[in-house]
């Protein structure tokens, strides 16, 4: 991945919905099939200051969120060691909201959660190493 590429922004996101029918873990006792939220990665990133063809210029992140509506948390979760996710949450708009500072500045991003099945979100926190 290119310097270019990381830049000054302090977090990509990539949102897109998905199917209740993929393969992420339901709560149990529940089909999945009327529950709402999100899943996705939390990445962190670059870890070192020159990236290089074939060498993870980035990785997962283990660290504790909120989701946040008109200033109030309304779920907390937390990313594992592969920094995967997985929260239920009733359709809306939310702030993700990072339990401790992460990297540089507020990374805060704004989600829709949609109507139907789990939405994707990929969050990914610049360390600022160049």
């Amino acid at each position: 991945m290119s310097m270019a590429t990381w830049g000054w922004a302090a977090l990509v996101l990539t949102v897109s919905a998905c199917s209740s029918g993929s393969s992420v873990p339901l709560q149990p006792g529940t089909s999945g099939r009327d529950k709402t939220g999100l899943e996705g990665t939390a990445r962190l990133g670059p870890i070192q200051p020159v990236c290089r063809e074939h060498e993870a210029c980035d990785a997962p992140l283990q660290a504790g969120f909120a989701l946040q509506q008109d200033g109030h948390v309304v779920v907390r979760f937390a990313s594992d060691s592969t920094g995967h996710f997985l929260v239920y949450a009733v359709p809306g708009t939310y702030l993700v909201v990072p339990d401790h500072p992460i990297g540089l500045g507020p990374q805060t991003p704004e989600v829709a959660v949609q109507a139907e099945g789990l939405t994707h979100l990929d969050l990914t926190f610049d360390t600022g190493i160049r």
